[in-house]
């Protein structure tokens, strides 16, 4: 006759409960078509967001198109991550997006080895973004990514320099607030996709700098972009002053009236111009769109000036 014990049975001792939840990125507003880029969990002793891997895949589906979409599920990601250490339980009770088109599904309870074993066995049960067991992160998938759109063949943004230049011929001392990076004169590179840059925060204004290129349209719409969503996660924690400065996206553009380019090229960029506003009011981030460094570096002087 079988004799069975106690101790041959599977048991739970050293597993931990947690809640967890998967964060959605849709990247067709209005649309329902969605895709799974973290699951996180947490529980009385911390928390792990387990992020998707493989991002390289949307380039299968939106082409030149998919840099938006990676910089979206980074930023919502970093945001994400960043609420989790604050709020813990509360980060996904209470999700608090950044930005319309994330969302976080529903939050149910598991049991399992570790918050990290929780988060990426639902993680590759539930996402086509993610490879599990893969040493590539979305930290070095979209810095490749973004590396190849920036340049193969197109210029960096070297605006933030030349604005920087401006103001210092005009106030010795304002060049203070520009980022350490445009102090040493370096065009604008993101050498790590996690972090969040910041071109000029002054006591007033907290600005990010963008040329809207009418020759190189996409990789230029997409890096405004990402430079609004770093605005947007600077702006959710800036709690240096007691009142809120003004974040800014300033967006350089060729008059609407150049006689070099064509009515259609034209046309295509006041398209961009109005898109992009539209996405910066829905997160509150103005929108400055000017046409010279002069009108830029006037612009700052003037709001600098107490």
């Amino acid at each position: 006759m079988l004799s069975l014990r106690e101790t041959d049975f599977p048991t739970n001792a050293g597993f931990v409960r947690a809640k967890w939840a998967p964060l959605l990125l849709r990247p067709i507003l209005g649309s329902p078509e969605q895709f799974v880029i973290g699951v996180a969990a947490v529980n009385g002793g911390g928390f792990h967001l387990e992020r998707a891997n493989s991002f390289t895949r949307l380039t299968c589906l939106f082409s030149a198109d998919a840099n938006s979409t990676i910089l979206a599920a980074q930023a919502a990601l970093d945001a994400f991550e960043t609420d989790l250490s604050s709020r813990a339980l509360g980060a996904i009770v209470e999700y608090l997006p950044i930005f319309s088109g994330v969302v976080l599904g529903e939050v149910g309870d598991a049991e399992g080895q570790s918050l990290r074993t929780i988060a990426s066995s639902w993680m590759a049960s539930l996402s086509s973004l993610y490879s599990e067991g893969s040493d590539n992160s979305l930290e070095n998938d979209a810095a490749d990514f973004l590396a190849e759109a920036s340049e193969n063949g197109k210029p960096r943004d070297r605006l933030s320099i030349l604005v920087l230049d401006y103001v210092k011929n005009k106030r010795p001392g304002l060049d203070k607030f520009f980022s350490e990076e445009i102090r040493e004169k370096k065009a604008t590179r993101r050498t790590n996709a996690s972090a969040v840059y910041i071109d000029f925060a002054g006591s007033k204004i907290v600005a990010n700098f963008g040329t809207l290129s009418v020759v190189h349209h996409v990789v230029s719409v997409d890096r405004i972009k990402r430079r609004l969503f770093d605005l947007i996660v600077d702006r959710d924690h800036d709690k240096s002053v007691l009142a809120r400065r003004d974040h800014e996206m300033i967006v350089q553009h060729a008059s609407k009236t150049d006689p070099q380019f064509s009515e259609k090229q034209l046309d295509r960029m006041g398209e961009a111009l109005a898109a992009l506003e539209q996405q910066a009011d829905q997160e509150d981030i103005k929108f400055r769109p000017m046409n010279t460094i002069n009108q830029i570096g006037d612009h700052l002087l003037v709001n600098e000036a107490a």
